[in-house]
C-alpha cells in the first residue's frame, strides 16, 4: 500500500491505494482519516477511529466524543456490539439525537461467537443506514464484522478477509483466536464450498444445483430432473463427492423429479421435500428447518402460492445465496392458477421471506426461459415486472395471465407425490 497526505493546512488523513491484485469496489476508496476533529464548542476531541467505506470503526467513547459525533450530524446509524448494560453504552444519547440516527445492538462478544449471531450482525450491517458507526468495546469485534461482512459482498474466503485487515492495519488483523475462529466459520478457510448450477436441457428449462463441502465430500441436489439424472451422477463421480440429500423446492408440475431414480441407484440418499406438499420423502421440512452437508447448512424458507409446498433455502456462504423454485424467478415469478396456486400468498412470501434477505444475495431460481442464470435479491426487488408492483396490481397481473394448460401436470404431479417413481 501506497501511503500519501494531504497538505499540511487540511485535516491529515492517509489515503491508501491498494495493490491492483486486491483492489475491489467495496473498499476502494478506502481512508483512514485521524479521529481529530472540532466539535462545536470547539474542543478537540481524540479517538482511535479509523474509517472504511461507509463505515466508521470505534471502540468505547466518552460522553463528551459521542456528543461530537453526533453533532456533525453525518452518521445515519449507529451500529453498538456490546451490551446496552455496558457503562459506557451510548443509546440514550444517539435514540435522542437530532437529526435521528437509527440504532441497532445485534450482540457479538464471548459466548456469542456462532453462526447465527454471525448472520444476524451480518443482516444488521447491510441494512445499516450510511454512513453507519460501528462499534464494540476496542474496535477489535466492530473491524471483525466489517472485514466479514467485506468478503461475503465479494464472495472471498476468512483469507482474504484477514488480509484486507492486515493490509489496512485493522485490528481484526491481530485478534484474539476466538474471534479469528468466527471469521474462518463465516466465511470458510477456503474456496472450500463446490457450487454447480446444470441446466436441464430435455426440455423444462429447470435449473438443478449442486452444492458440497469438498473437504467432507458431503454433497446436495436441489431440484434434480429425471432426464437428468445420468448427468447429475457423473458430475458427482467426476468429483468424488458423496450425494447426502436430493432436495426438491416444490411438487413440480412441468418435470418428474430425479430423486426417485437417484435413491434406486444410491440407497443411501435421502429425499426432502416440504411437509405441506403432501408428497412422499424421507425428510419432510418447514419453514425454520436447517438441512446440513459438511460444515455447510441451508435454511429452509416457507414460500406457498405457487403450491401450497413451495419452499425457499437460504445458504449465508459466497456471499449469500438464495434458490427460490418457481416461487422467485428473473423477473418474473411461478404461476398461480393451479395446483393450489394463490397470488395473495405468493405476494406475501415473496415479500416477507426473500425480499428481506440482504439486497446483494444471489437468487437462483428453478426455471429460466431467457438464459439467465442468476440475480439478486436487491435488482428483483427493484425491477421485477410482477412483483415489484402493489399487492393489488399484481393479483391483476397473475389473473390475467392467460398460460396454457402445462404439457406434464398430469403426469409428472402424481409422479412426484411418491418421490419421483414408484417403489
Amino acid at each position: 500500500f501506497v501511503a500519501t497526505c494531504q497538505p499540511s493546512t487540511a485535516k491529515p488523513f492517509v489515503h491508501f491505494q491498494a495493490h491492483p491484485a486486491i483492489r475491489h469496489a467495496a473498499f476502494a476508496p478506502l481512508r483512514f482519516r485521524s479521529a481529530s476533529f472540532h466539535c462545536a464548542r470547539s474542543t478537540r476531541l481524540q479517538t482511535n477511529m479509523t474509517t472504511v467505506g461507509d463505515f466508521r470503526l470505534e471502540g468505547a467513547l466518552e460522553e463528551s466524543q459521542v456528543e461530537a459525533l453526533l453533532a456533525t450530524g453525518k452518521y445515519k446509524s449507529w451500529v453498538y456490539l456490546n451490551p446496552t448494560t455496558d457503562p459506557k453504552c451510548p443509546i440514550k444519547q444517539v435514540t435522542s439525537s437530532n437529526p435521528p440516527v437509527e440504532w441497532a445492538n445485534p450482540l457479538l462478544g464471548p459466548g456469542s461467537f456462532n453462526k447465527a449471531v454471525g448472520d444476524e450482525v451480518m443482516e444488521t450491517l447491510e441494512k445499516a443506514a450510511k454512513p453507519c458507526v460501528l462499534q464494540c468495546s476496542t474496535a477489535t469485534r466492530a473491524s471483525a464484522a466489517l472485514v466479514v461482512h467485506l468478503a461475503q459482498k465479494e464472495r472471498k474466503n476468512a483469507a482474504w478477509a484477514l488480509g484486507v485487515a492486515g493490509a489496512l492495519n485493522l485490528k481484526a488483523k491481530t485478534a484474539p483466536q476466538p474471534i479469528q475462529d468466527w471469521i474462518a466459520m463465516m466465511l470458510g478457510e477456503g474456496d472450500n464450498l463446490i457450487f454447480r448450477q446444470m441446466f436441464d436441457t430435455s426440455g423444462s428449462s429447470t435449473y438443478t444445483y449442486l452444492l458440497a463441502d469438498q473437504a467432507r465430500k458431503e454433497a446436495v441436489l436441489i431440484d434434480p430432473v429425471l432426464e437428468m439424472v445420468d448427468r447429475d451422477l457423473d458430475v458427482l463421480e467426476k468429483l468424488g463427492l458423496r450425494l447426502k440429500f436430493c432436495i426438491n423446492t416444490h411438487c413440480h408440475a412441468d418435470h418428474i423429479t430425479g430423486s426417485g431414480e437417484i435413491k434406486k441407484r444410491m440407497p443411501h440418499v435421502q429425499s426432502v421435500i416440504a411437509e405441506a406438499s403432501g408428497a412422499r420423502a424421507d425428510v419432510h421440512v418447514q419453514a425454520g428447518d436447517v438441512i446440513e452437508f459438511g460444515s455447510y447448512a441451508l435454511e429452509v424458507r416457507a414460500t406457498p402460492g405457487h403450491t401450497n409446498g413451495c419452499l425457499t433455502f437460504v445458504s449465508r456462504d459466497l456471499g449469500g445465496m438464495v434458490f427460490t423454485g418457481d416461487a422467485l424467478l428473473i423477473g418474473g415469478c411461478g404461476r398461480t392458477d393451479f395446483q393450489q396456486g394463490n397470488a395473495s400468498l405468493l405476494y406475501e412470501s415473496v415479500h416477507s421471506q426473500i425480499f428481506t434477505l440482504p439486497d446483494h444475495y444471489k437468487v437462483y431460481p428453478g426455471h429460466d426461459y431467457k438464459g439467465c442464470m442468476s440475480s439478486t435479491v436487491g435488482v428483483e426487488k427493484r425491477t421485477n415486472v410482477r412483483l415489484s408492483k402493489s399487492k393489488e396490481e399484481f393479483e391483476t397481473i397473475m389473473k390475467n395471465l392467460e398460460l396454457p394448460y402445462p404439457k406434464k401436470i398430469d403426469v409428472a404431479v402424481p409422479a412426484n407425490l411418491i418421490c419421483g417413481i414408484d417403489d
